[in-house]
């Protein structure tokens, strides 16, 4: 794969194809910045009257969102016509971009795959460079509704007659990924509805419980749910249809009783087999390896000194004396012939086992063995293992005498994997069926316990409440209001503690030192999270994010470029966390009525953070 294409080299090749204004897609915020800093280096400059339209525009922005007067990108974008829009820069920049780009002030935008949904300002051009994207911590490929959505801002209308999609040579970019995106079906809508506890508060408010269940079996999660289970119901017909020829016999549940007399007897044949340790070949010559017997072995012959098993051996092993005079071991099952031949041993309890006088003896007659020898016929009794085991068991199961053991021993395995896979979908069909009822009622079980439901399921006084939050964390954070902990806080403190709730994102960065205090409530707030993980999952709780928001709310007289001077985290990540604190101070801003003082405290948040910056948007 050759090396990216440079990103002015790109818009100049695109300026000279006439495929401007144009939409490069890549792969992170850094690419984006990069290219826009490769612009800068570079020499390449807009006609005067291109400039003074952008110039005249940027003015015309600056009044309703001030906070891009001096944003350090603005000359690049006036000089080069060129400009970079991800989610590191402030809203009220990316606006800017947006209404450049509308009013054909711009020749090329760099992007991240996050512009293609949600943003409406299509391009002549789009160019993708990459065929994965960064998702949590791992990269994976975009999905073809994803290069679709890239492929769908090409062409503008009314202006465009067609729309030009470029892919360009990169590292990151696989071309049969790409292919399957443009050319395939998108993939199914799939719902994101989550059943949560101030859902299950709202609900049991507004409805009584028995109509709870008909609701949820509205919702567009159960209709996506019912048709997965419809799926299942079909392939579980066709196992039906396969059970068939398995069916009843002389026993009503035949697979189970072969499975438990299968086992029975698999198990009593490995306790016979552990009690029997030799096999019967060698159990049949062990009684004619005596002293003095003539052997055969794999290498020549021997005459058997002793017999005898170590301790741990599993086999018995043999004492030889080979001709001239060797003395080895052999084990017992390597003898190959028993002959018809023995002699006289006088036996001694240590090395080599026999006299020095019987040895000499024996050493001359091994070296006199003539070459043929009858050897001795060794009768082999089979033990009929089976029949002795199948006797044993026929006590306890009727199967070792029943006309069907034969037909249920064959039709076993493959009956039993069927049943399994009838057992397996039936379950999952259940569970599909009534997966959203049993999380709400698991919900309405947690509720019940930590007292804001009633055994009725109707709401307490805490309930009542408690229903208003209507965030993430909210069990943590109605479980913080009711334990007291936010009592006779700052307003700053407060805050940090709900910047750092709404926090989830856990990119590494510098930041502002805590305050002791918000550090104290921090730890409390840790300890309760970890409480709540078997019923809620817990948040990140970083505290130097909640610092940050800490430092923002706490001294009013610090401007925004302040702030952004203590982090290293972009403008537009610390908007969108003041943004999500604001959101979530609202929701105990509106305890008013059962905890004055907590909405009261959050009310001077709310008004500290809504400066500068965050007045712009609504």
């Amino acid at each position: 794969m050759p090396p990216s294409i440079h990103p002015v080299d790109l818009i100049g090749a695109l300026r000279h194809k006439h495929l401007t204004p144009a939409i490069v897609f890549l792969t992170s915020r850094r690419a984006c910045d990069d290219a826009m800093q490769a612009f800068e280096r570079s020499h390449t400059t807009l006609p005067p009257a291109r400039q003074d339209a952008i110039a005249s525009v940027f003015e015309q922005l600056v009044q309703q969102y001030p906070s891009i007067a001096e944003h350090p990108l603005m000359p690049v974008v006036q000089r080069v016509g060129v400009a970079a829009h991800h989610a590191g820069h402030l809203p009220s920049w990316k606006i800017a971009i947006e209404e450049l780009m509308r009013q054909g002030c711009l020749d090329a935008v760099f992007a991240t795959t996050t512009l293609a949904a949600g943003v409406d300002f299509p391009a002549r051009t789009v160019v993708v460079t990459q065929s994965s994207v960064r998702k949590s911590r791992d990269f994976t490929d975009l999905t073809v509704g994803e290069i679709q959505q890239l492929a769908g801002r090409a062409g503008r209308r009314g202006k465009d007659l067609v729309g030009f999609a470029v892919i360009t040579p990169s590292p990151y970019i696989d071309l049969s990924v790409l292919t399957k995106g443009l050319t395939g079906q998108p993939e199914p809508i799939d719902s994101q509805f989550v059943i949560s506890y101030p859902m299950v508060l709202n609900l049991l408010k507004a409805h009584p419980l028995d109509q709870i269940q008909a609701i949820l079996a509205r919702s567009f999660a159960q209709f996506q749910l019912n048709r997965r289970a419809e799926t299942l119901e079909s392939k579980l017909d066709q196992l039906h249809v396969q059970m068939e020829p398995y069916g009843p016999r002389v026993c009503t549940d035949w697979i189970t009783q072969w499975q438990i007399f299968d086992h029975a007897r698999k198990q009593k044949a490995h306790r016979v087999q552990v009690k029997r340790r030799e096999p019967p070949e060698l159990a049949a010559r062990l009684h004619f390896l005596t002293p003095g017997r003539v052997v055969g072995l794999p290498k020549g012959r021997g005459i058997v000194l002793r017999q005898y098993r170590s301790k741990g051996q599993r086999s018995p092993t043999i004492t030889v004396l080979r001709p001239g005079g060797a003395v080895t071991e052999s084990p017992a099952d390597a003898v190959t012939q028993v002959f018809d031949r023995t002699f006289d041993v006088a036996e001694a309890p240590v090395y080599p086992w026999v006299t020095p006088a019987s040895l000499e003896d024996l050493t001359r007659q091994a070296s006199d063995l003539p070459v043929r020898m009858p050897a001795l016929p060794i009768l082999v009794q089979k033990e009929d293992e089976e029949g002795e085991i199948v006797q044993t068991l026929t006590d306890e199961f009727p199967c070792p005498t029943c006309p069907s053991r034969s037909a249920c021993q064959k039709d076993h395995a493959v009956a039993l994997r069927i049943r399994q896979d009838v057992h397996r979908h039936t379950k999952a069909i259940q569970a599909l069926r009534t997966g959203l009822w049993h999380r709400f009622q698991n919900r309405a079980e947690v509720l019940q316990q930590f007292g804001y439901l009633a055994p009725t399921c109707h709401l307490t006084s805490e309930g009542e409440w408690a229903r208003l939050i209507r965030i993430d964390h909210s069990l943590l954070i109605t479980e913080l209001i009711r334990a007291d902990a936010f009592s006779g806080i700052e307003p700053q403190i407060l805050a940090g503690i709900m910047a750092t709730l709404s926090h989830d994102d856990d990119r590494p960065g510098a930041f502002p030192r805590i305050s002791p205090g918000l550090a104290s409530l921090l730890r409390q707030v840790r300890q309760l999270a970890e409480s709540l993980a078997p019923h809620e999952d817990p948040p990140l709780l970083r505290a130097d994010v909640a610092a940050l928001v800490e430092r923002w709310i706490g001294d009013p007289t610090l401007t925004w470029i302040g702030l952004c001077r203590t982090t290293t985290m972009a403008e537009g990540d610390i908007y969108r966390l003041l943004a999500r604190t604001l959101e979530y101070l609202s929701q105990i801003h509106q305890l008013r009525n059962t905890h004055p003082g907590l909405a009261d405290t959050a009310g001077k948040a709310i008004k500290n953070l809504r400066r500068g910056v965050l007045e712009e948007l609504p």
